[in-house]
């Protein structure tokens, strides 16, 4: 947030380069579907809680620590918000099951693949992942919860299966993100510090993270196919909700509700990043039109290269924040 709006640009669209390396690993059989899953529960499982537990290994500071819930409370009034607001936009939509699809993409944001590198850009190496952390604990919590009714939801409105469908409640608490989350807050609050070597190594491989990330994103996106993503009037009217529409509102109303600064950007920010690579996996899990799924995934990614720059832009540039 110090630098000018167009060094972080600038780097944003460095990162997003990246992304043409795992499309050239694809196609050209480096890396197949099954390499692309085991790359992506090594950056979840690995790499990621490994760069979230690094990222709390700073002084204690009751501000920051403040800052942080923040930020969690402002997740959840985003999450559950935006989820009452696409119910309504989505309604010209009349099949049921891909109106479903286009809800979940456009609640549920990337906020770690991309989120994490995007914050780390623009916040700094440590505080960005700090604060995003926070902000991706409701997004877990969220996904797990409503992200599972949604999906298995009937066209009609009702729950599909309703007996057969159960919240997975261990997955809430219990996976990575999460865990390592909760981790990183203890450590903080309590002062404790890695012995050098553990946290150099530590963070070493959390790094990865963001490459890798893109790496994956680039492997999912070479495998659709682009007559299916680039001909359809409905995946436009959800790119135009999903990254510019929802973004700017969350951006005009904390700003016109004149919340911190740090708020300001963060729901903005949050709020540009394309559809959670979850959207794809939870429709396949739950029998929904994955298809569909896959395809808001791909093309939020790829639009998205443009529009978090303009996000940032129109903080910096319009709200003069």
């Amino acid at each position: 947030m110090d630098g000018s709006s167009f060094l972080v640009i600038e780097k944003v669209t460095t990162l997003f380069l990246i992304l043409f390396a795992g499309i050239i690993a694809r196609k050209t059989n480096i890396l197949d579907r099954s390499a692309t899953q085991r790359l992506s529960a090594f950056l979840l499982n690995i790499t990621q809680p490994l760069m979230i537990i690094t990222s709390f290994q700073m002084d204690f500071d009751s501000e920051k620590l403040k800052n942080g819930f923040s930020l969690f409370a402002l997740s959840a009034a985003i999450h559950v918000f935006t989820s009452a607001a696409v119910f309504l936009l989505y309604k010209p939509i009349r099949d049921g099951d891909k109106k479903k699809v286009y809800e979940m993409a456009t609640v549920f944001c990337n906020c770690a693949f991309l989120g994490y590198p995007v914050l780390k850009v623009i916040f700094g190496d440590g505080l960005g992942v700090f604060y995003g952390a926070f902000y991706a604990m409701f997004f877990n919590i969220f996904i797990w919860t409503y992200g599972v009714f949604l999906i298995t939801r009937k066209p009609g409105g009702g729950q599909g299966g309703a007996s057969r469908i159960k919240i997975p409640a261990k997955k809430i608490f219990l996976n990575a993100g999460m865990i390592s989350s909760v981790l990183g807050i203890v450590v903080f609050l309590a002062g404790i510090r890695l012995p050098g070597v553990l946290y150099d190594s530590s963070k070493l491989v959390g790094d990865m993270t963001f490459p890798l990330s893109m790496v994956i994103i680039g492997s999912l996106i070479s495998d659709i196919n682009p007559k299916d993503m680039f001909f359809s009037a409905k995946n436009y009217y959800y790119i135009f909700i999903k990254l510019i529409f929802v973004p700017l509102s969350v951006g005009l109303v904390c700003y016109a509700l004149k919340l911190p600064r740090l708020i300001v950007y963060m729901g903005t920010v949050m709020s540009s990043m394309p559809s959670a690579a979850n959207v794809a996996i939870f429709a396949h899990t739950y029998g929904a039109d994955s298809k569909t799924a896959a395809i808001n995934v791909g093309l939020s990614t790829l639009f998205s290269i443009g529009t978090i720059p303009l996000a940032i832009y129109f903080l910096d540039n319009v709200l003069k924040l």
